[in-house]
């Protein structure tokens, strides 16, 4: 049994959900999205008994490694697109400046209420929070128990190493068991359908005409075994030929995947997350992960209750809690003494 039960969050999107889910998330002041995120937490450490957790933030110019291996890499998200401004009222983009300032402070915010909690953190310039969780697990998965919570289906990929997914819609963990409960696909075969179908959420082309549910037709052993690209490709030719020999009419969209390697290529190198894109300072990062947490928060002052009470009270926290500090705190105690009892053994030799 793994004495380590770990939870990786994924922040970057815990944040802008929580920002944009908080009532009156216009106002630049408001503490909503604070609120949403910790309390989620909380709420994951309460009902799965985590010990650990770290949470994963995108760096800043995040993604630029993969926009080099292909130029429209996310270039349709809002945050990318500044060319969209030209179009809008010099009210909206008050109105947008107002909520970015306010995600950021209330993200610098979470950050410094996470250090007085004992819960790990880490970001790295140019690097997606997608690849530091993906290396992390790669590193620690023989010897954690390791949970995502996250709503991006690319870490299904990691299922196979044993990492249990908390996918924010879906109703129970997802795992290497009631995967295919939830998904029409074994889960070997992640990366495998990422790679040919591309993926429109980060503006990644995939082969022109195959969907999931027709790459799912024609290779219906997706289901059940691992299938590899190759494989699929080869297959592909074997049906290409077959109707020719029956003197059928062929099917572009099996004539566009043999004929797309490039693009395969492409997206393999994309969104592989068994080879994460990382520099060197991530990999120092990473290794620092592994060494318990100092009894200061980095800036001189000692983690603690006091701390984390004073920054409550001048945010009015506990107004939108609704009852004591301690009651709040509670489910991060075992947490807190996880980390006290690493630092101890590590200052004892």
């Amino acid at each position: 049994m793994k004495l380590i039960k770990t939870l990786l969050v994924d922040s970057s999107y815990l944040l802008k959900r929580s920002f944009h889910g908080a009532k009156e998330y216009n106002r630049k002041e408001h503490i909503g999205g604070l609120y949403s995120f910790l309390t989620t937490v909380r709420k994951l450490i309460k009902e799965h008994a985590f010990n650990k957790v770290i949470l994963m933030w995108d760096g800043e110019n995040g993604g630029i490694k993969r926009h080099i291996i292909d130029p429209a890499y996310k270039s349709n998200r809002k945050d990318k697109a500044w060319h969209k401004k030209i179009e809008m009222t010099d009210e909206q983009i008050r109105i947008e400046s107002e909520k970015e300032e306010s995600i950021l402070k209330q993200r610098k915010r979470i950050q410094a209420y996470a250090e007085e909690l004992y819960l790990r953190q880490i970001e790295v310039p140019e690097i997606e929070a997608d690849d530091l969780i993906a290396a992390y697990c790669l590193r620690n998965y023989e010897k954690e128990d390791i949970y995502i919570f996250t709503n991006d289906r690319d870490f299904a990929q990691l299922i196979d190493l044993g990492v249990t997914i908390l996918f924010e819609n879906k109703s129970e963990p997802i795992n290497k068991k009631n995967f295919f409960f939830n998904f029409p696909y074994h889960y070997s075969n992640v990366l495998t359908i990422k790679i040919i179908c591309g993926d429109v959420s980060d503006n990644i082309k995939g082969i022109e005409g195959l969907k999931e549910t027709t790459l799912l037709k024609y290779f219906p052993d997706l289901k059940l075994k691992k299938m590899t690209v190759r494989e699929i490709c080869i297959k592909a030719k074997q049906i290409l030929e077959e109707r020719k020999s029956d003197k059928k009419k062929p099917l572009k969209v099996l004539e566009n995947l043999i004929n797309g390697v490039d693009r395969l290529i492409i997206n393999h190198k994309l969104m592989n997350l068994k080879e994460p894109l990382l520099n060197e300072r991530a990999l120092d990062e990473l290794e620092q992960l592994n060494m318990p947490l100092a009894e200061d928060d980095g800036h001189g002052n000692k983690r603690g209750s006091e701390n984390l009470y004073k920054m409550m009270m001048e945010d009015e926290f506990l107004n939108s809690w609704g009852s004591t500090f301690v009651s709040y705190v509670e489910p991060f105690y075992p947490v807190i003494m996880k980390e006290k009892e690493l630092l101890k053994k590590y200052l004892e030799g």
